[in-house]
């Protein structure tokens, strides 16, 4: 230590200099015969653990380094923090199309506060550059009120972080006669003043429109004279079953619901989570499972998904269609990855109900052919077309356990007990990426890289995933429960998680066949099969 121990005004170097002892101009008997010698020093500096490698950059990883990377909580949590709120392959919670680089509205952001992401020109004109949504906005300037009721959409019954941003309604009854002594009753009712929707249930319904400016719904044609129900309320959705909310039926005319003759409704956000076809190009329009496009059957997402990687390859590889995943990727790839995995993962979560649909009809997957291709003279091998029948349907779907999977990422059950979101998560993943006739013939690789991402998808806890916390409630009667013992398909209830036991060799991807309940190619019975056994019982 040079401070008090030498003069510093006698030194030719200031202090701390570093010398070497050649050429040292320190008096050798000024030296405390307690110091350190040099040889001394140099042990000492050889008894040091070697300085460590700093960790590579993510976007100079590869595959084997990307998982090592992911198996690291700390790790896991950059990352999530890093993609979760990059723009790069975020779409649009309304519309769902991406978001442009080149877009020079500052309000089309995630909002800071509940972290949606959505255009302003599709959900809130009004939007500042802080991107905050409208909903966001009203909490803020009315939560100190004692009266203050955090506003929910009254359409259906998804959150907004996973429905997306609400947006206020606007209904008036024919006449006021019957709510003039019963204001309070008026302010609760549909024709309140603080009454909002999604602006996708609104925009959706062809009975409703926008006005103010793209600031209110105009919900008048769906409210009943009451003010409590709107007016498809004898119809269940079809998918979440429930009554309340305001649903839209399929586009296509004469449609009628699987096992009847009733016209198959839907609310809006229960079919986008499910991967139906929401769509508003050309016109804003809804379509059943049956009926829905080809670009949104569950093979086609995949499809979308994997073009997402393999556009990132060099114009050779994409001819050939060659994955390789052990490539580095950007932090801007792995977000558009990331955001799509969580859209199909979403569409996953609701196989409990429409595992059912694709069993008893399939799906309207169709190739893509390229423009020198001529589809009349390939094979189905070459265009990748798998044969099924509903009665092979039905064996995958048991073999690869589709609807309990639903169930089990619905509820979050691989988070019950420490690592299940890992192996048995990643095992049931990979069996239903095993199953031709739903994914089409997938390469090991590809079945990899899905499984993969997928994980990564649930791992994150993203509210989009509407799983856990964040899941749409559903009825507890009708086609939500098995006909069989009235137990809940929305739930595992006693059914073991998928995944749990490893795969027989035999079986290849596939667990021992599990011997538990499900509808697949039965007749629907109107009803729920408890509320009948107790009809029996009381009689």
């Amino acid at each position: 230590n040079c401070f008090g121990f030498y003069d510093e005004t006698k030194l030719k170097n200031p202090p701390w200099t570093l010398a070497c002892p050649e050429h040292s101009e320190v008096d050798p008997e000024s030296i405390r015969e307690d110091s350190i010698s040099v040889e001394q020093l140099v042990s000492l500096a050889k008894s040091y653990p070697p300085e460590p490698i700093p960790p590579k950059p993510f976007y100079k990883m590869t595959g084997t380094e990307r998982k090592e990377y992911w198996a690291d909580k700390d790790n896991l949590k950059e990352f999530f923090g890093k993609v979760m709120t990059n723009l790069a392959g975020a779409k649009c919670i309304v519309c769902e199309v991406g978001h442009d680089p080149s877009d020079t509205n500052k309000g089309n952001k995630f909002c800071p506060k509940c972290g949606v992401f959505s255009h302003a020109e599709c959900a809130d004109p009004d939007r500042g550059e802080d991107g905050v949504c409208y909903s966001c906005r009203f909490i803020d300037e009315n939560k100190v009120s004692d009266k203050f009721v955090e506003p929910q959409c009254r359409m259906c019954n998804t959150s907004a972080l996973v429905g997306g941003p609400l947006v206020k309604t606007w209904a008036a009854p024919m006449s006021m006669k019957k709510w003039k002594d019963n204001k309070a009753g008026y302010n609760r009712s549909l024709y309140g003043p603080n009454n909002f929707c999604h602006t996708l249930c609104g925009l959706w319904h062809p009975k409703c429109a926008s006005i103010d400016d793209g600031k209110t719904i105009n919900c008048f044609d769906i409210v009943m004279a009451d003010g409590r129900r709107h007016v498809s309320h004898q119809f269940r959705c079809l998918l979440c079953g429930k009554f309340d909310g305001a649903k839209v039926h399929c586009i296509e005319e004469g449609c009628t619901a699987p096992g009847g003759t009733k016209i198959p409704y839907f609310h809006v956000t229960c079919a986008r989570q499910a991967g139906l076809e929401v769509s508003s190009d050309p016109d804003f329009i809804l379509s059943c499972f049956r009926h829905a496009g080809s670009s949104f059957v569950f093979r086609a997402r995949l499809e979308d998904f994997m073009e997402i990687e393999i556009m990132r390859y060099s114009e050779k590889a994409q001819m050939k269609n060659i994955l390789k995943i052990s490539n580095p990727m950007s932090w801007d790839h792995a977000s558009r990855l990331f955001h799509s995995a969580v859209d199909v993962l979403r569409t996953l979560g609701w196989s409990w109900r429409w595992a059912e649909w694709w069993v008893e009809s399939g799906d309207n997957w169709e190739p893509l052919i390229r423009d020198d291709q001529n589809e009349e003279d390939m094979t189905d091998k070459e265009l990748k077309r798998v044969v099924s029948t509903p009665e092979s349907r039905c064996n995958d779907a048991r073999r690869c356990r589709l609807a309990a999977l639903g169930a089990a990422l619905r509820n979050r059950d691989y988070d019950k007990n420490e690592g299940d979101d890992q192996e048995p998560l990643e095992r049931a993943l990979m069996a239903v990426m095993s199953t031709p006739s739903l994914v089409g013939p997938l390469k090991q690789k590809e079945k990899e890289f899905y499984v993969t991402w997928f994980s990564l998808a649930y791992r994150s806890r993203a509210p989009r995933l509407g799983f856990g916390e964040h899941k749409t409630p559903v009825a507890s009667d009708s086609f939500c429960v098995h006909q069989a013992d009235g137990s809940f398909k929305f739930e595992l209830g006693a059914r073991l998680l998928p995944g749990k036991t490893p795969p027989e060799k035999e079986n290849g991807f596939f667990e021992p066949l599990v011997d538990e309940p499900d509808d697949f190619l039965k007749t629907l019975t109107s009803g729920s099969p408890i509320r009948k056994k107790r009809l029996r019982q009381s009689a």
